[in-house]
């Protein structure tokens, strides 16, 4: 009920396994859904593809997948906006029991034995949302903003002198002179 119920009220889709209609085995499955139906939108665009292949037996189930999307970045150096072919994989095992015990693992779940489906919708949720980089980049080699006029050192140079004075020592050095020059001051005044 609550899966219709967000269904309902958000568009979004579940994405359902009905495992008991394959037999014991290794089965290819495959989705192509719109990423605003996965609720999805706000990060992606276009068809987010995932390409499963489920692992079936007697005691458990094992679903290897690999997710493809699009993404709408903005570029950390130059601020820039652009799309980017993302990809991220996982696994996750279900297996059989009457009693399910807590586990710290995602990537065990469990499931009763009068079950007959999966939900994946929520897992392509949070893989899709750990794909996108920490450091986004509109390319590896870019140069970002000018510190001093903020132009985009990608298009074009400024005029600017970038004086890089990352002596991180520089502090111990002052203080190296101060006690220096105090240790010379108490040595004349004896």
């Amino acid at each position: 009920m609550a899966v219709y119920i967000l269904t309902q009220f958000f568009h979004v889709l579940p994405m359902i396994i009905k495992y008991t209609n394959f037999s014991n085995g290794v089965h290819n499955i495959n989705f192509t859904e719109p990423a605003k139906n996965l609720g999805l939108q706000e990060l992606f665009f276009g068809n987010i593809e995932i390409y499963c292949k489920m692992d079936k037996s007697a005691h458990q189930i094992v679903l290897d997948c690999d997710l493809v999307f699009q993404s709408k970045l903005i570029c950390d150096r130059c601020t820039k906006k652009f799309e980017s072919e993302l990809k991220n994989h996982f696994q996750i095992s279900y297996i059989f029991t009457h009693e399910p015990d807590k586990t710290d693992d995602y990537n065990v779940k469990y499931l009763s034995p009068d079950e007959d489906k999966i939900n994946i919708r929520d897992d392509v949720y949070e893989y899709a949302d750990l794909s996108i980089p920490m450091k986004k980049l509109c390319k590896d080699n870019c140069k970002g903003l000018c510190p001093h006029c903020g132009i985009n050192l990608n298009l074009k140079k400024c005029a600017c002198k970038n004086e890089i004075n990352n002596d991180v020592w520089e502090p111990l050095k002052k203080l190296l002179d101060s006690t220096s020059s105090k240790n010379i001051n108490n040595k004349l005044n004896r």
